[in-house]
């Protein structure tokens, strides 16, 4: 049986493959030339799952490498469908939508997720506030996390969202935030001992030069974080 490490290395070599061929033959964008950031975005993520959510994540990565499916770029084209409603019209056919069980689900695990990311953006405005905005009436000023969450949501299988569901609850269970670990593990990323040290930072720099820090890849919307 694999480690969750040798799983998460698995899932993001995967990832970073198809990462960087979204756009394959045009010019790349800052992010596809950042693999460490991305790297470091993505472990964050999936160092908080358990491990029935990734198994079955990387049978899904493993499936579409093996058809021809590109899952990063299929999340970029959902999130067209609110975005950028004509090119999603156009790119529709590059993607494998989700049964509507599946779509159900990818629902419900994003409103669950972003519940938690909403108390997050209460908690600590000031690291959420240097991210994209939380709903998806604000893709107008940055795709939103809802918008960018739901759209990679629907790239998973129904095993896999459904797992992630169960996991998200029993964390709840325990008055644990799955957010706000995965939150946690990209300030620490970032080289930050906690979210307080972070947030802590984050604020002074702001109010003492003005100066914006981005947790994530960049600020294009190409980035896979």
């Amino acid at each position: 049986m694999e480690t969750k490490q040798e799983l998460i290395d698995k899932i993001v070599a995967y990832e970073w493959q198809m990462f960087a061929s979204v756009n394959e033959g045009e010019e790349k964008a800052n992010c596809q030339e950042d693999r460490l950031t991305f790297e470091g975005m993505r472990r964050a993520q999936f160092a908080e799952w358990a491990p029935p959510p990734a198994e079955a994540y990387l049978s899904d990565l493993e499936n579409a490498r093996q058809t021809g499916r590109n899952l990063v770029e299929e999340k970029y084209i959902h999130m067209m469908k609110t975005t950028e409603p004509s090119k999603y019209a156009a790119l529709l056919e590059r993607v494998v939508l989700p049964s509507e069980p599946a779509a159900a689900l990818a629902k419900e695990v994003s409103d669950l997720l972003l519940e938690q990311t909403r108390a997050l953006f209460e908690d600590y405005p000031y690291v959420s506030g240097q991210g994209r905005p939380l709903y998806s009436t604000f893709d107008y000023s940055g795709i939103s996390v809802e918008t960018y969450q739901l759209g990679e949501l629907l790239t998973y299988s129904e095993k896999t969202l459904l797992a992630l569901k169960e996991h998200i609850l029993a964390l709840e269970e325990k008055n644990i935030s799955l957010a706000r670990n995965i939150l946690q593990g990209t300030v620490r990323f970032y080289g930050y001992a906690s979210l307080e040290a972070a947030e802590a930072a984050t604020k002074e720099r702001i109010e003492k030069d003005g100066i914006q820090i981005t947790y994530g890849c960049c600020s294009c919307d190409e980035c896979g974080v």
